[in-house]
């Protein structure tokens, strides 16, 4: 990437997004003595066998939303970096969270994560709501679509509060799937509020009894009481009509033009779920949704209230990973009613022996993200089918690329500086310096040039060692309040290194690293284990699979389980919630996270990692990939002329970059860094369809030519020919990829 192209990055990584002062959970780690360092596998793959693309793993046994049942390491990273620890100074309000939480890994990057930071009023997308808990009041949404030619965005109403008067709330449970906040009064606990992924109602348990107060910004035209009392349906001047549902019986009245109350205080359960938006009440079909059927099946389920749910990993018997979603009910009761995303829809429609039904009286409520589908069950089973990865390409190389191949590799390993001061300061720029060192490495043991193997692999060992010692000038710390790996820098000022010490994008950055980690651990075992726990800090802060046996880090960092893919942004609150813009550099970071764990003999790790890894890619296709798995998912309006999402936010879509609008940045971040793995994200069919379309202007128009290569490369699973055709007269690549790593894109990509 040329130094004009990296300064646009820095300078505008929040870029008309504006995060503001943010605050910081205080949490001391737990005191845990440090282990002695982890053998690694002496049984390292032949060349024979480095040429085959997939790792062979054992099958795995399930593994509960609480990970696996190895750690990476249970070292004290206090230990590992030599007493290098700081507390972020960015602290969170205790008065926000139940303090019994904070004596564990708090999330940073979680989908809740606006209850924790600032002031804690920014809006959570639940699907297909979006709700904001602030003291005294849950305010609830059923968003409406802004549709402009560069994004689909949600537009925010107070469709209802929940008056809630007198009372401080704070957050009192999560798990992978759920949050719940507390109301208190005097320290008293008034009502919680379980906030669960994709629940078809929001709900307020009221636990004293207490007179129910809802109020809208619209107009009330009608209030009437059906199923007998305690239910209502809600019809408003907006055109949405709503149910309401009171445990206990309780009636409701309308007290003013935009309010209604209880008739007797009510204890219990309190659901509110839209029957209709007035404008698009149809299922997934487009077929009319009968209103009253609709609102029998809500009521069928109004007493199945989640309150939580984990996600369970595994293996079956084909070798495909298995995935299930445990919801967790209040009282056990069972088939709560729930809304599946596009991609869940995809995987449930197939799944055999599940005890889920599709519930289409209820309609598909309009996301950001496609509409949803209602279904009843308490148990959401599915699998993905695990593609061929491991270190080498998708097809072998044939005696000509080789040979061509051996003299870019010796170019390029003679090019590394044997300098590490003239290396990049910052963690994400050295990761793809000492990344693409690694992959030369890698490329040259493959082909057989030991030379320029062991000139790459030293070169990466030398840049390395600062890093892992300490003795770097932006020396890493293991931070007490969040409980994370950060750069000093980062935790000096918010804004420096893309906002790292406040959380921002460590998962782009550390994968860079662990991509090196697994290279190394392959080709030198010998220097990496002595330094084993040291680059287990790496995954464990962004991949800590084990957080019960692992309590220094939070568990999966990045990764959302019900959206099925990871989230970037960390400690800054949105009005858009969390973002994420590579998917690619995500791909990247839980396919270095696979490599590591394999190539240092940790199978279950590798398993865990690898199904992960299959979820975040087709997450990918589905929502940044217009027209790729799915054409349905945006509107025609902004799905025309581009193919690509740059940044999806938890309620929007944009056609954007944080470091600039040009068309080449938007397209080639969600292509970078190229590697085997790229395979999961770049299909023949999608980029064929795409290239004369979009792509191939795009390449045209790039004003750097690194950023053309970028493009280009995409092209190689459709025609290898012609993209080695383009590349062959490229001289400047972007600082992660070399000529080596481009020409062996191209020869080994499956066309």
């Amino acid at each position: 990437m040329p130094l004009s192209d990296r300064i646009r990055r820095l300078a505008h990584r929040f870029s008309g997004k504006e995060p503001t002062d943010t605050t910081v959970i205080n949490f001391q780690s737990p005191s845990t003595p440090p282990l002695p360092p982890r053998a690694l596998s002496q049984t390292l793959p032949t060349q024979q066998q480095q040429q085959q693309p997939s790792l062979k793993l054992p099958r795995q046994q399930a593994q509960s939303s609480r990970g696996c049942n190895l750690p990476w390491s249970t070292a004290d990273p206090q230990s590992v970096l030599n007493d290098r620890i700081a507390a972020n100074p960015f602290k969170v309000s205790k008065d926000l969270i139940d303090p019994c939480l904070i004596s564990q890994p708090v999330p940073t990057n979680t989908w809740w994560q606006n209850l924790l930071i600032e002031n804690g009023d920014q809006p959570v997308v639940t699907t297909p709501y979006m709700v904001r808990c602030i003291d005294s009041a849950v305010t609830v949404c059923a968003p409406t679509p802004l549709v402009q030619e560069n994004y689909v965005a949600s537009i925010w109403h107070d469709d209802w509060k929940f008056v809630l008067a007198g009372c401080q709330r704070r957050v009192s449970h999560f798990d992978p799937l759920s949050v719940t906040v507390a109301y208190y009064q005097n320290e008293t606990q008034v009502a919680t509020v379980p906030l669960v992924r994709g629940s078809a109602f929001v709900t307020v348990v009221f636990d004293v009894p207490t007179v129910l107060c809802l109020t809208t910004v619209h107009a009330i035209l009608s209030a009437d009481a059906c199923n007998g009392p305690g239910t209502a349906i809600i019809r408003l001047n907006s055109g949405a009509t709503w149910l309401v549902c009171c445990e206990g019986g309780v009636e409701l009245k309308q007290n003013a033009v935009s309010e209604l109350v209880s008739c007797a205080p009510v204890q219990g359960a309190v659901r509110l779920a839209m029957v209709s938006n007035g404008s698009s009440n149809v299922n997934l079909s487009g077929n009319a949704v009968d209103e009253q059927a609709a609102v029998k099946a809500l009521l069928s389920a109004r007493n199945a209230v989640p309150i939580g749910g984990n996600v369970i990993i595994g293996s079956d018997a084909d070798g495909k990973a298995t995935f299930t979603i445990a919801w967790k009910t209040r009282g056990n009761s069972e088939h709560p009613l729930m809304c599946a995303l596009p991609h869940h829809q995809m995987v449930l429609n197939a799944a055999e022996g599940t005890e889920l039904t599709w519930v289409d009286d209820v309609a598909a409520h309009w996301t950001s993200r496609g509409r949803v589908r209602a279904v009843l069950g308490s148990r959401w089973q599915w699998a993905e089918t695990l593609e061929p990865l491991g270190f080498s390409g998708q097809s072998p190389l044939n005696d000509a690329d080789t040979a061509h191949l051996c003299t870019l590799v010796a170019a390029d390993a003679q090019s590394l500086t044997d300098n590490p001061a003239t290396l990049p300061p910052d963690p994400y720029f050295f990761g793809k310096a000492v990344a693409r060192a690694t992959r030369i490495a890698l490329i040259a043991d493959e082909i057989g040039d030991a030379a320029s193997c062991d000139l790459a692999a030293s070169r990466a060992m030398q840049w390395l060692d600062p890093w892992l010692n300490g003795t770097n000038s932006n020396y890493l710390l293991f931070d007490t309040e969040w409980c994370g790996l950060v750069s000093q820098a980062g935790l000096s000022d918010p804004g420096a290194d893309f906002g790292q010490g406040r959380y921002n994008d460590h998962h782009f950055h550390y994968g860079y690293f662990v991509y090196a980690a697994a290279a190394l651990a392959k080709l030198r075992p010998a220097w990496v284990k002595p330094r084993i726990d040291a680059f287990d800090l790496f995954a464990r802060d962004y991949c800590n699979t084990a957080p019960t046996s692992d309590a220094h880090f939070p568990f999966m960092r990045c990764f959302d389980f019900y959206d099925g893919h990871s989230w970037a942004s960390g400690l800054f609150a949105f009005a858009d919630s969390r973002n994420q813009e590579s998917t690619s550099e995500a791909i990247n970071a839980y396919y270095a996270a696979y490599l590591y764990a394999a190539a240092t003999d940790r199978p279950e790790i590798a398993q865990y990692v690898r199904a992960v890894l299959q979820l975040e890619a087709r997450a990918a296709r589905t929502y940044w990939h217009l027209g790729d798995l799915t054409s349905s998912i945006y509107p025609e309006e902004y799905a025309c002329g581009k193919a690509v999402v740059g940044i999806l936010w938890s309620s929007k879509a944009d056609f954007a970059t944080f470091f600039g609008s040009n068309p080449e940045f938007i397209y080639g971040i969600q292509f970078l860094p190229y590697t085997p793995a790229s395979a999961l994200l770049l299909k023949r069919q999608w980029v064929a369809d795409i290239w004369p379309k979009f792509l191939c202007e795009v390449a045209e128009r790039s004003q750097s030519e690194s950023w053309r290569e970028i493009i280009h490369l995409a092209y190689a699973v459709v025609n290898k020919e012609q993209t080695a055709r383009w590349n062959k007269d490229i001289s400047s690549h972007d600082d992660g990829n070399s000529a080596s790593n481009s020409y062996y894109w191209i020869a080994t990509a499956a066309e």
